[in-house]
């Protein structure tokens, strides 16, 4: 093998030629190798097991049990970042969020198959593969924060906005993070996830049937109200505007930067709020939201992100690290409990 080729792929899909586009695509990638193909659940957690590979994607239809079947029997033997890669992003929605809740790192939506959508496919897959297979195991235990440079203050300071970027790893740091602050959160929390547009109503669908804190798809014109959390429209940037408003406006497809955008939220709610905003930088990829972070402390909120101990991928988090932009590091029901502190209410206990 080219010692280039670094990231060992196991793919595990029914169809013999979604099989053979996934292993053309996935093996153009210089970083990347295809070390087996699994038609059906049973062979994929034979092969997750012989091989030992990096990153495994798994299709959420296979002949003779789920996708997350696989997740579940290959996590209970040992951790390996699984994608799902499914083309059900309706029917299947919650199949695939009840496989990010079992332990897989990251879904993403197969292409119709057009030659474009291919090539943008696999520029999206193979470095979501890369990155995983680059990251630490993720630990999702309970740790206390930890604060880096300033400690924020405890003594019942006023939050106007809790503001919240996410990428790969996400979902289920949102889970947690929404758990700990509980439906009576004294302060409105605004969302931008990095997803595929068809799996965001979903996900929303998920959050709300697994937290107390109702969350919204946010409609351009919201007003933000305390203890509801509201979540960004795919393709469209979300920002906060005086009076507590919400302003949602579609980008062009020919953009270089994501969007949504955490930086353009976290920029917005600072602004808007000053030091009354916390914004707090869960497991993602890239850099989103870092410089956004650092707008928000220069303003004097309260920033928080996710540490590397819990991260899927420690990316966004980290980057902001490095400039200097973050107060404290915690997992993400840490994070929970150091709003609730901020804010003079008593931390929820989760059961």
């Amino acid at each position: 093998m080219n010692k280039a080729r670094w990231a060992r792929v196991l793919i595990v899909e029914d169809s013999p030629t979604a099989a053979r586009i996934l292993v053309d695509g996935i093996s153009r990638d210089p970083r990347l190798a295809v070390a087996g193909v699994a038609l059906t659940a049973n062979e994929a957690v034979t092969l997750a097991e012989q091989l030992k590979p990096d990153v495994i994607t798994v299709d959420l239809m296979l002949p003779d049990e789920t996708g997350l079947d696989v997740v579940l029997r290959v996590l209970r033997k040992a951790y390996v970042p699984i994608i799902v890669v499914t083309g059900l992003p309706q029917n299947g929605s919650s199949l695939a969020f009840r496989s990010l809740l079992a332990g897989a790192a990251d879904i993403i939506l197969k292409p119709l198959g057009a030659q474009e959508q291919l090539g943008e496919f696999f520029s999206d897959l193979n470095e979501r593969i890369a990155s995983l297979a680059s990251a630490d195991v993720p630990a999702h235990r309970p740790s206390a924060p930890r604060p880096n440079r300033r400690k924020a203050s405890s003594n019942g300071t006023s939050l106007g906005c809790v503001v919240v970027g996410a990428s790969t790893g996400g979902p289920t740091a949102l889970v947690e993070f929404l758990g700990a602050l509980g439906g009576n959160f004294a302060a409105p929390v605004v969302i931008v996830q990095h997803i595929a547009a068809p799996f965001v109503e979903g996900l929303i669908k998920w959050l709300n049937q697994e937290t107390p804190l109702p969350v919204k798809l946010a409609s351009d014109g919201d007003v933000l109200e305390a203890g509801r959390g509201y979540m960004a429209p795919a393709s469209c940037d979300l920002v906060v505007k005086p009076g507590g408003l919400l302003s949602v406006t579609p980008v062009q497809s020919n953009r270089t930067h994501i969007a949504p955008s955490a930086d353009a939220l976290f920029e917005s709610a600072a602004a808007v709020y000053g030091s009354r905003c916390a914004a707090v930088l869960l497991s993602g990829m890239g850099k989103d939201g870092a410089a956004g972070l650092l707008k928000v402390r220069d303003k004097g909120g309260k920033t928080f992100a996710q540490d590397r101990r819990s991260c899927t991928v420690f990316g966004m988090p980290d980057a902001a690290g490095r400039m200097g932009a973050v107060d404290a590091f915690a997992e993400p029901r840490g994070i929970g409990g150091y709003l609730h502190k901020l804010i003079g209410q008593p931390e929820r206990t989760i059961e």
